[in-house]
Parts: structure tokens; sequence; C-alpha cells
């Protein structure tokens, strides 16, 4: 059955055109190594699942949520897109270490790229190294907002299953208010299946946001197929 994914708008990400594919592991002096950067995560097995129960208590949550480690700035080297990310924006990049994963091939790292005073927006992303440690790939596969939240399951052979929901609330929602105001239900919105070990570079991520009368014609039409 073919899969129509929409994916509603966080951010926008220029593509990642220089340097993507270069070696991890050229470095001199006190720099560290790219074992040192895989000890930054937390290792975990798969498949792994960031699911919609989860991510829809961060979204939740009333009071502000307590702070993940701080990938240190001496490690985004390792990740081609936190320069962009923080080039692009005058607030600081909080990345998280989430988790790291290894195959018979493949090294992957997961981590959170919300901001220091945005803890509610929540993006995730996978890169996916090879065993010397070269990037191959990095793509988004979960995150959480005031309109979507989009969940994924990492699986065995690195491929990301993804879903989309609206977020519908009982009140209309308003940034930073502690009114009760509480989360009604979820619109499916579409799904996806990611290659996590192809795309070479960051791949450029333009969301769109949808209705939920266009997303549900959407799926509707996936399922005709």
């Amino acid at each position: 059955m073919k899969s129509i994914f929409l994916i509603p708008v966080f951010f926008l990400l220029l593509t990642h055109t220089a340097n993507a594919n270069s070696s991890s592991l050229t470095y001199t002096g006190n720099e560290p190594t790219f074992q040192d950067f895989l000890a930054q995560f937390p290792k975990a097995s798969l498949p792994y699942s960031l699911d919609v129960e989860q991510l829809q208590a961060e979204l939740e949550k009333n009071a502000a949520p307590a702070k993940g480690k701080r990938l240190g700035w001496e490690y985004y080297h390792f990740l081609p897109m936190l320069e962009e990310i923080a080039s692009l924006n005058r607030m600081p990049v909080y990345p998280e270490p989430i988790a790291s994963f290894e195959t018979k091939q493949f090294y992957a790292v997961l981590y959170n790229t919300g901001r220091q005073y945005t803890q509610y927006v929540k993006s995730y992303y996978v890169s996916v190294f090879d065993k010397t440690g070269n990037h191959l790939a990095t793509h988004f596969v979960a995150g959480v907002n005031a309109q979507t939240i989009i969940e994924a399951t990492i699986t065995e052979n690195l491929t990301a299953e993804v879903k989309s929901h609206l977020v519908n609330w009982a009140k209309p929602y308003q940034k930073g208010a502690q009114d009760g105001n509480i989360i009604v239900s979820l619109t499916p919105a579409g799904q996806q299946v990611i290659s996590l070990t192809e795309g070479n570079v960051v791949e450029q991520i333009q969301w769109a946001y949808k209705s939920p009368a266009i997303a549900d014609r959407s799926l509707m039409a996936d399922a005709r197929e």
C-alpha cells in the first residue's frame, strides 16, 4: 500500500552542502575521537520507539521539564546539521543526546535539537555513520509542538516507521498559558517509512501544515490504493 506522509512545520533547515561525507576521525591534538562522541549517548537496543503517548505527555506538562544532558560543543562537528541550526537562529542550540545504536555495519545516534527556552518543542533526528566514523545520513524522525505530534519506531535494519498526528485542544491553544487546557484528540495525518542509512547529506526539511480535512482525504486515497 502506498504511503502518504503529510509533515507539519517546526522550522526550515537549509541543505547541508559541504563536507557532509568527510571522515569524522581526522583530528589532531586533544580533539575528541569518534568513540568519545559515541560515549556521550546512552546505549540502546533496536527496535526503539518514540511513541505518541510519550510525546503527548511532554506537550501537556504544565511545569517546564528538567533539562537533559546537553551535548558538548566540542562534539558538534560530528553532526553536520548542528552548526547550521546554530547559525540560523539567535536562540542557543540545546542538543540533547538520547540514544546510540550499533548494527553489524553502522553506528547511529538519536538526539533532540530543541532549544534551551523552547522545551516543549522537540525535534528528534537520527544520524548514521559507517564503522570508521564517516557520516552517511541524517534524518528527522519524530517531534512535537503545539500543532503536531510525530512518532517513530526505529527498526533493527535502521529504517524509521513514522506517523504524524494533528493536535486538537479543548480550547484554542495559547503559548505559555497555564489554564488547564488539554488535548482532546489526535487526527492521523499520514505515515512514511524512511531508510536512515541513505541520503548522504542532511536533507532540507520544509514542512507545511495541513488541515485535518486535507489529511483525511489523503489517508482515504491511501487506503483505496
